[in-house]
């Protein structure tokens, strides 16, 4: 039941293969038999049924019907596909809070962009795909945005989302209105730690306290950038 391909397709550890693949045969044979079901998917495939009266049965995989045999497989991968978003978005929430550029890839209906990220990993670089939604994009912005341009987005959060009922992909969340945004891109560029931004009026004005001086040229690309004005209080 647990083949080669299965640990290379969904790259989940085995044991929570395996224990998706029971899970999943389980609950799809208590509902098409009404009675208590207990599988094993180590080796071969072990399924044995509890009969309200009488002695437990143990069941052939070559015996079920082929409707619910596909049934199973249907259930087998959606517990698969479930268990490796919610593997991926456990591994992506290090990337809540930190600022990426990205570029416009479409621009919905109701003004949400959909944004594809580049982000540099230790192993080789990731390509994600987040949305920032009208209501965390400044106003001076809103339907003003081009399709390929280059942003600079804070993720503010990951997490898997529901398609059609099932768990289908991994969700990042992208805002260019938080106060946190100027601050965070001046330690980026810049290095420097300690910077926070004590107030901000998305459009208009930043008011960022730093410990040390900063480059004015770092300063101005930050306001071009977030297309305001950046004001700096030293505060050691």
């Amino acid at each position: 039941m647990l083949s080669a391909d299965l640990l290379h397709k969904y790259g989940l550890p085995e044991d929570e293969i395996v224990d998706a693949v029971e899970c999943a045969v389980a609950r799809t044979l208590m509902a098409a038999f009404q009675r208590t079901v207990t599988v094993r998917a180590e080796g071969e495939l072990e399924i044995i049924a509890y009969p309200k009266l009488g002695h437990p049965v143990e069941m052939q995989l070559k015996d079920i019907p082929k409707k619910l045999r596909r049934h199973i497989i249907h259930n087998v991968e959606t517990e698969l596909q479930t268990r490796q978003i919610l593997l991926e978005a456990k591994k992506l929430q290090e990337l809540q809070g930190r600022v990426f550029c990205g570029a416009v890839g479409r621009i919905g209906s109701r003004g949400t962009l959909h944004v594809t990220l580049e982000i540099d990993d230790l192993l080789k670089p990731l390509i994600l795909f987040g949305e920032c939604p009208l209501r965390y994009q400044p106003p001076h912005e809103r339907s003003r945005y081009r399709i390929g341009e280059q942003r600079s987005f804070l993720v503010t959060s990951v997490r898997p989302v529901m398609v059609g009922g099932d768990i289908a992909k991994v969700r990042l969340i992208l805002n260019r209105t938080s106060r946190a945004l100027p601050a965070l891109l001046l330690q980026d560029l810049t290095g420097i730690t300690g910077i926070k931004c004590r107030r901000r009026i998305a459009g208009g004005f930043s008011e960022v306290v730093t410990p040390v001086r900063i480059p004015k040229a770092s300063i101005n690309k930050v306001g071009k950038e977030l297309r305001e004005h950046v004001q700096i209080l030293i505060a050691p």
